[in-house]
């Protein structure tokens, strides 16, 4: 495997091939490498209180290599931990790309063992593109939030996992930073009477380290970047990386020193009420679902 070196590894103490994690000061064989990671998500779980025993957690699915990989980490934890797993996939309905996307899904939790559940939002008559001053990403995050909790309600999940790494709560509070919103994002938000629980097991562990996991157990996940991606809005995670070349595990520091210091707030806290066409929960008179159902009936259907 690329990156492998001669070493000895800090766990098992055989001379042998290992990996090196400077993120933690590790040296690690391969054969370690994946209780390791798996003994990571465990204690995410456990110290942050994201799950009990007899709880049913659903793991928003995507396919890339992040979700693909809390899904096994999770599979192997639910046993041992006596917690119930689903998933949970969006097809987006972005023609071959999200085809192609879910049949990457379909294979993961297959071999997995773990249920599936697979929603098409062009059933729902949404699409992804810009709309009304909506970027395009925005509106597929509008439409994965909203069905994301309707979900969950309906699959009676007390947890709802989504596979946001150390490099994204990073990226997300730096942005807040930058506009003056002084807040971080928990890696819990708690259950309401509306909303099944929001975590976020992978909110200590590097991105990079997720791809290791999937090479190392043969897991397959999906390579293609989505067709809407653009770059400008990932970049300051080059930033975080040039850091870390500089002072290794600095990105783990700095998001624990934010996370301290910094007020945990995010806008599923506000107070919700009941949509006045759907009836679901939402923080304003007219659910976003439904407004964007009501915008793409009104335009022309290319």
């Amino acid at each position: 495997m690329e990156g492998l070196q001669d070493g000895r590894c800090v766990i098992c103490g055989d001379a042998t091939d290992i990996l090196r994690l400077p993120e933690f000061n590790l040296k690690i064989c391969p054969a370690c490498f994946s209780h390791f990671y798996e003994r990571r998500v465990r204690r995410a779980l456990e110290n942050d209180g994201m799950v009990s025993e007899g709880e049913r957690m659903v793991l928003a699915l995507s396919g890339g290599k992040d979700s693909a990989a809390l899904l096994f980490a999770l599979q192997r934890l639910a046993r041992v931990m006596a917690f119930d797993l689903q998933a949970l996939h969006f097809h987006l309905n972005m023609g071959d790309y999200s085809d192609r996307n879910l049949e990457t899904v379909r294979t993961q939790a297959a071999s997995a063992g773990v249920p599936l559940r697979v929603v098409h939002v062009g059933e729902m008559g949404l699409r992804i593109e810009r709309v009304k001053g909506w970027r395009p990403c925005a509106v597929c995050g509008a439409i994965r939030r909203a069905l994301m909790n309707r979900e969950a309600n309906d699959l009676r999940a007390n947890a709802l996992a989504t596979a946001h790494t150390l490099e994204d709560i990073l990226l997300f509070t730096f942005k807040n930073l930058l506009s003056r919103r002084l807040y971080a994002l928990p890696p819990v938000l708690p259950e309401t009477s509306e909303l099944a629980r929001k975590i976020k097991p992978l909110v200590y562990t590097p991105e990079r380290l997720n791809a290791v996991y999937c090479r190392l157990r043969n897991i397959p996940f999906f390579e293609e970047k989505c067709p809407l991606w653009k770059p400008e809005g990932h970049a300051l995670k080059q930033v975080f990386e040039g850091m870390e070349e500089i002072m290794p595990s600095s990105k783990l520091q700095l998001m624990l020193s934010l996370k301290q210091a910094l007020p945990a707030e995010d806008e599923d806290w506000r107070e919700l009420i009941d949509c006045e066409r759907c009836g679901e929960k939402s923080s304003q008179t007219v659910c976003a679902l439904c407004r964007l159902q009501e915008w793409f009936s009104q335009a022309q259907v290319p």
